[in-house]
Order: structure tokens, then sequence, then C-alpha cells
């Protein structure tokens, strides 16, 4: 059921009317009421019982492919002749996601006000990008918006396909591996204590892997509030030093040193690092300030420290290619293109080349980590396992001795 509000308005006469409506939110009772010609003095939310997500602040998140369709629309309807305005009442009503409707409403009402369209966006950075602000900026003052809007759900989409082919390779391996951790806790829960018994009543001399096996199945089953406690603080605690500017950064150059994963992730940064900067600069964002977009949506901290460094260097009137060629996070292949950028003027497009050769890269490389993960993980269940039957083989042995 939607939310109650009741509404204070001034009619084109000049009389103040009262009311109560269902909206689904404020923002789009205001703007039902501008319609019908209604100046708005007061809206208030009727109050209710208190619900779960406003306790928490839950919002669904905004994803890449939901900015990649509403770009993609919003794009062709500009395209069509569309004014901005009429465009976003449209879209308003076909955007599904809740959270961006209620942005796009506020965004509507900025621009009926006289604001700019960037200057609205801006007002929301939690659902569009510094990258899709700055865009739409430059598509402002070059007159190609629509054609802006086209080139931002080009690079979502394929930053989200990018994203869609890394998650979707490892959802395997990561599934076989919880599946692994639960039947083994449920060994240690269930199976074990039946053993245990067995052998206490024998009353021989256990092995030191039955002993090990009895001692831990004991402490899951006396102490497995603990282990509980112990595994959220220490997730907390991950979480809390990953926010941190220095644990953000050590943890980003240790996953660049793992093998073969290491070189995966720089392949993905390399061509979010292209990409971006050749959408940003074919779109007409000047250089310094596509360098400090990419710095936010590289996605490590030594690329985006290398980026920093950089974008000083450039500001004080060096290219680009020049302080890049100095760190090894950026490969030879990459500065040169970029250096060959510089002198034809044609960085954009030499870019445009290294994204998609370093895309082509990254599919060969998720298949490589796929490959060697699966054998790693066959190897640690073998191990497990192996140890979990050793451990209560062994002292069946000694029954039968016994016997």
């Amino acid at each position: 059921m939607a939310p109650v509000f009741d509404y204070e308005v001034k009619s084109q006469s000049g009389q103040k009317i009262e009311g109560t409506l269902e909206a689904d939110n404020e923002s789009m009772l205001a703007a039902s009421l501008r319609k019908k010609g209604y100046y708005i003095l007061n809206i208030k939310r009727k109050r209710e019982g208190i619900k779960l997500n406003e306790i928490f602040n839950l919002r669904k998140k905004v994803k890449l492919n939901d900015l990649a369709i509403f770009a993609r629309q919003f794009s062709a309807m500009i395209n069509s002749g569309i004014s901005i305005i009429d465009a976003l009442d449209i879209l308003r009503d076909q955007i599904d996601h809740p959270t961006l409707k209620e942005a796009v409403i506020a965004v509507t009402e900025d621009i009926e006000t006289g604001s700019d369209l960037s200057e609205s966006l801006s007002k929301h950075p939690d659902i569009f990008p510094e990258l899709f602000i700055q865009m739409v900026r430059a598509g402002e003052t070059g007159g190609i918006i629509g054609d802006v809007l086209n080139r931002i759900a080009n690079h979502y989409e394929k930053q989200d396909e990018l994203q869609g082919k890394v998650k979707s390779a490892l959802y395997y391996p990561v599934t076989i591996m919880v599946i692994a951790i639960l039947v083994v806790i449920f060994l240690m829960a269930t199976v074990v204590p039946t053993f245990v018994n067995m052998f206490a009543d024998i009353g021989a001399e256990l092995p030191l892997p039955t002993r090990i096996l009895i001692g831990l199945s004991s402490f899951m089953q006396n102490y497995w509030w603990l282990i509980g406690i112990a595994l959220v603080a220490l997730y907390f605690l991950f979480i809390n030093y990953k926010k941190s500017p220095k644990g953000k950064l050590r943890i980003d150059t240790l996953i660049l040193k793992i093998p073969t994963v290491g070189e995966m992730m720089k392949k993905i940064y390399l061509s979010r690092f292209a990409s971006t900067l050749a959408v940003l600069l074919s779109s007409g964002v000047d250089l310094l300030a596509a360098l400090t977009i990419i710095e936010g949506v590289v996605g490590n901290s030594l690329y985006a420290q290398a980026i920093t460094e950089a974008r000083i260097k450039v500001r004080e009137g060096s290219t680009l290619s020049e302080p890049l060629e100095n760190r090894d996070e950026f490969p030879k292949l990459l500065v040169h293109m970029i250096k060959v950028g510089e002198e034809t003027g044609a960085m954009s497009r030499m870019l445009e080349k290294v994204s998609l050769f370093y895309d082509r890269e990254v599919d060969r490389s998720v298949e490589g980590v796929v490959s060697l993960i699966e054998p790693l993980i066959i190897v640690f269940l073998a191990v497990v396992v192996g140890f979990v039957v050793i451990s209560i083989v062994l002292p069946m042995f000694d029954m039968y001795t016994f016997i």
C-alpha cells in the first residue's frame, strides 16, 4: 500500500486547498499536483507504524545495468527531438527501480525550476556517478547530450558485461567451496560425535589424527557461539581496515601479487582505465577532469595513486605518457598507444583499441583462473575429507586388534 500524504496547495486563482492523497513518494505527489496547475505550499507524510527499511535506511542499489538502460532510453528520446523534461517524464513511468525513479523525479523538478541537467544529477551522487555527471556536463557544453548519453550507455554496458564475466566464472568454484565447508561442519557436528562415543567405550589409546578430530568436533559443539562471534568480529574488522586508506592500499597491492588472479585483476583495471578515459575524452571532458574521475572508478588504490601522480604531472605541463612510463602498473603497450594518440591527436581512438585488447585478455585470464581454482578446490576437499576418513578408520584397526 502506498504511503498517504497531507497536502496544502494554492490554485491559480489564489484559493488554498487542503487534502489527502496516496502516492509512491513526496516527489511524485508534488509532480502530480504541479501538473494540475497547483502551487505547492506544504506536503507532509502521515505518520504510520515504523517500517524495517526506515529503521535501517535500506535502499536498493542502482547497478551499472540500471544506469545503462536509463541512459540508452534517455538518449533515444533526446535524439528523437523530445525535450529533456518530457523525456524524463516518460522515463519516470517506465523505470521499475524505486531508488532510480525517485532520483529521476527529483531531477525533473530541479530542471523545471531552471537547473541544468548535470547540475540536477550532481545532487544525487549516490545514484549518478561522477563520470555520468561530467559527461552530461560536457554534452551540454557541446550540444550533444543525446550522443553523450549513448556513449554512457555503451560504457556501462561494457563494464557490466566485464563484471558479469568475472562473477559468473567464480560462481561455480565458490558454490562448491561453500557446500564443502557446510558438509565438513555437518560431519564434525553430527557424525564424528557418534564415533567418539564408540571409541570411548573401548578405552584404547586413540591415534593423534583421531584425537585432533575429536578435539575439533568437541570445540565446535561446545563453543559454536564463540566461533560465530569471532567470524562476525573478523568480518567487521576486515571491512573497517579495508575502508581505511592504508588498509585498502595494502589489500589492493596484495591482490595484484596473487599468482594468476593478480594478472587477471591487472588486466581488468587496465581495461577499465582505458575504456573510461576513452569515453570521457571522446565526450569532450578535458584530460585533467577525466583523470580525476578515473581515480575514483579504477577500483584499485595502487592504480589510483599512479593516476593521481600522473594528473599532477599533466597539470604541470607533462604529457600523460611520461609519468605512466615510470610506473610498473602500466605496461609498455598501453603507454606506447597513449604516446601515439598524443602525437596524432587521436588518443580516445587509441585507448578504445587498448581497451578491446585487454577485454580479450580478461576473457583468457578468467578461463585460466577458473581452470586453476577447480583443481585447488578438489585438492582441498581431498585433504579435508581424507583427514576425517583416516581419523575415523585408524581407531577401527585398533578395535579389531583389541577384539
